[in-house]
């Protein structure tokens, strides 16, 4: 009688590919939900900047506005404060992901150049989220 030998492969190789498999599908199932999610997760980015500008011959103060929405998702400027006095011009702006705004506002009140000023802008995405942006701004006179 004649052993027929049975080759196949060993249980620890065996267990290497199974491991080896198991792993490489749960890389690719993680970066198919990170692709297909990723899109779903919202980014408020709104880039700020302001300039408060005092006219020395009128007294007048402006402040020039400048709104980047770096984000992914549209979001609505709903007011904006200047040493907590709201600026009494101002309409409800939207901003699209990728569009710049910018605006000059007339202030009301006495302004001085060289004193800083606080700007606060206030706003809420497209889903009603609300975000603030914060500015520090050194009232500087034309030239």
């Amino acid at each position: 009688m004649q052993h027929k030998s049975k080759k196949g492969i060993s249980s620890i190789l065996g267990t290497v590919i199974v491991l080896a498999i198991t792993i490489a599908l749960g890389a690719l199932l993680y970066a198919y939900s990170q692709g297909m999610f990723g899109n779903l997760t919202q980014n408020v980015s709104v880039n700020a900047q302001a300039q408060i500008i005092i006219n020395p011959s009128t007294s007048q103060a402006y402040l020039q506005l400048t709104l980047v929405n770096d984000g992914n998702v549209n979001v609505n400027i709903t007011s904006v404060y200047v040493n907590g006095q709201p600026v009494s011009n101002f309409n409800l702006t939207s901003i699209l992901p990728g569009q710049t705004y910018q605006h000059v506002y007339l202030l009301k009140g006495v302004y001085n150049a060289g004193q800083y000023y606080t700007v606060i802008i206030y706003g809420t995405t497209g889903v009603g989220k609300q975000f603030s942006v914060a500015l520090n701004v050194l009232a500087s006179e034309t030239t």
